[in-house]
């Protein structure tokens, strides 16, 4: 049965054709609905217009937006629509697909009250007064490199400006789940030994040593005291004492897990402002480095949310802008990753290119935090969970690659980072290949599996732990209807009679296909994989009676984890070795803690991503303070 919502919009946008090819004769003073499809789900805005045509109210529905990202986005750009009177405006950095949803859903109110949109499209909103600033350290980026490079500059003494994008603070690490320490006050209170040398060699082994020796022991020294420093700013943190993923059983207890960041990080920017003196300008986008005459960086240059520019003149720059995960192109081009989702849709590279044009050396690049794997057509990881079928994908049935080839043990589902590097090996997709019998009996009975995606017992959300890795999926009685709507939507989801059919269906070789699900039926049969040597308790289900099904899988990324090489003071370094003075990166703009793959400990990126903010602001604040 069709739910209110969705007859609402139905009716909404069958509605708003009229006016698309015929407008009404002159405008018609009243309240207009128009709707677009944002990044998760409809966009609908109510727009009042006067009889001139004038907006007197433009509000925006986007809850199916992600909270603190495009939901702010959403009514920041509304704000500027009506302020300017035009839909002209510039996307909210980092919400792009968001925004431009809303100015589409506008534009069909718009349409609807007989407004001339083609002259409203044409009108530019008024830009921002120029302004300028001197501080000691500026700091691009308020996420969690940013936040711990302005918890330690302040602390200092300096006097610090932070410029965010976003119109909030905090970046990833309040979307996030926590970070790694070694020696830290909670695992010795829980009596668990963690120690630097355990994890340092563990990661030198995991990068084969292509990774910044200097830098990942000064990082790991500094992690522990990092949960005392962080604690005693108001940032709440747990040790996270059981497993989220199957694989990672026998694993050191690294995870200290943010008990509420999404109000912590916004409270100590508050007490930054009124003990520190911090200032804090949101909507605001660094876009270059200021340099003299003779080249040396004095300070950053930077356009506000009115497009005024803002220039700062600074002692010392701390770059913190999360990497370029949310930019195709870039990735592309660094990483040769195509057709994935990604999860920090607002890091642009914004401070690696910044860094690069001043003569920073390129480092890690090609680095990218791969992790899991979700539907394809999805544009964001984890999106579509609410879906049967995300689940079946879930568990380590039949792979094949896109010719149609099993191409590994697929119970490197339960280990996310593995899982997302297996993905990427075959160009980024695969197929989950389950046949009709499979499908019955995981509506009526569940999978016996684990799912990668689910919590084992408690797991990390308990904070007395909880080890049970025998956690099964329960029945899923919408999966006939799930799937078949997959199928209807087409690209994600096929079916055919036969396995002849599904090769045909998908575009692989009908024989390599044929070949691969006839050996993966014999070690379903014997418990015994000869070809990849999967655990037998995860060859239960063969593909042998149809109709059969395809479900095309995607790989997934967190973002980029490098781009600029530094060294162990965080100091942007030029190719020669040698630092940019004044010049320091830190978090996901930074290269040196990874090879070309995210390491398989829990917290470690956030962890890089804090206690680079942290000694990069320390640094940066000794530096300039000498001035």
């Amino acid at each position: 049965m069709m739910s209110f919502k969705k007859a609402f919009i139905l009716v909404v946008g069958l509605s708003l054709l009229l006016p698309a090819f015929g407008m009404a004769d002159g405008v018609k003073a009243g309240s207009y609905t128009g709707m677009a499809e944002g990044l998760h789900g409809p966009i609908i805005a109510t727009v009042v217009v006067d009889a001139q045509g004038k907006m007197l109210s433009v509000k925006i529905d986007a809850s199916t937006e992600t909270e603190g990202i495009g939901a702010d986005a959403a009514k920041q750009i509304a704000e500027q629509i009506l302020k300017n009177q035009t839909i002209n405006v510039d996307a909210i950095s980092g919400a792009t697909t968001t925004c431009d949803a809303v100015k589409d859903a506008v534009s069909k109110a718009l349409v609807a009250a007989g407004v001339n949109v083609a002259a409203m499209t044409e009108a530019k909103p008024d830009v921002g007064p120029s302004e300028e600033a001197t501080v000691d350290v500026v700091i691009v980026g308020a996420g969690t490199s940013g936040t711990g490079a302005a918890l330690a500059a302040t602390e200092a003494g300096a006097r610090v400006m932070v410029l965010e994008k976003l119109g909030r603070v905090g970046g990833l690490g309040t979307t996030g789940m926590g970070l790694l320490a070694t020696n830290s006050s909670l695992q010795k209170a829980a009596g668990q030994t963690v120690t630097t040398e355990q994890i340092f060699k563990h990661l030198a082994t995991y990068n084969h040593y292509r990774m910044n020796g200097a830098l990942t022991r000064a990082i790991l020294d500094k992690s522990g005291s990092t949960i005392d420093w962080l604690q005693a700013k108001g940032i709440g943190l747990r040790l996270g004492l059981g497993i989220d993923q199957k694989a990672h059983l026998d694993y050191p207890k690294t995870y200290h897990m943010w008990t509420n960041s999404a109000k912590d990080f916004p409270a100590v920017y508050d007490m930054m402002q009124k003990k520190y003196g911090l200032q804090l300008k949101l909507n605001t986008r660094g876009m270059s480095l200021l340099t003299d005459d003779t080249g040396k960086i004095i300070g950053v240059i930077s356009t506000k949310g009115d497009g005024g520019k803002l220039t700062v003149r600074a002692k010392a720059v701390i770059l913190c802008t999360g990497g370029f995960g949310g930019n195709e192109d870039m990735l592309k081009q660094n990483a040769s990753i195509d057709a994935y989702n990604y999860f920090g849709l607002g890091n642009q590279g914004d401070g690696v290119k910044m860094a690069w044009a001043v003569g920073a050396d390129k480092f890690g690049d090609h680095a990218m935090q791969i992790h899991l794997a979700d539907l394809a057509g999805s544009k964001f990881i984890a999106e579509g969970m609410d879906s049967s079928v995300f689940q079946v994908k879930d568990v380590p049935l039949l792979w094949v690659n896109r010719e149609g080839t099993r191409f590994v043990d697929e119970g490197v589902c339960y280990d996310n980072v593995l899982w997302g590097n297996a993905a990427y090996s075959v160009g980024g997709e695969y197929f989950a290949i389950v046949d009709q019998a499979s499908l019955d009996k995981f509506s009526k009975e569940g999978i016996k599996l684990t799912g990668a995606y689910q919590m084992n017992g408690s797991g990390l959300m308990s904070p007395q732990g909880g080890n049970d890795t025998n956690v099964t999926i329960a029945p899923l009685p919408k999966l006939a209807e799930d799937m078949q709507k997959l199928i209807a939507s087409g690209g994600v989801a096929y079916k055919a009679d036969s396995l002849a059919g599904l090769a045909a269906a998908t575009g692989m070789n009908a024989d390599k296909f044929a070949a691969s699900v006839a050996r993966y039926n014999k070690a379903v049969q014997d418990k015994i994989d000869d070809l990849y040597f999967k655990n037998p308790e995860y060859l239960k289900y063969s593909v042998s009676k149809g109709p059969f099904y395809a479900i095309r899988v995607r790989g997934s990324a967190y973002g980029s984890i490098g781009g600029v090489r530094i060294n162990e003071s965080i100091q942007a370094l030029k190719a020669d070795g040698q630092p940019i003075p004044a010049l320091y990166v830190a978090g996901a703009d930074a290269g040196g803690m990874y090879d070309n793959s995210y390491p398989d400990l829990e917290g470690l990126t956030m962890s890089f991503a804090m206690n680079s903010g942290r000694i990069a602001g320390e640094n940066a604040a000794a530096y300039a303070l000498k001035k």
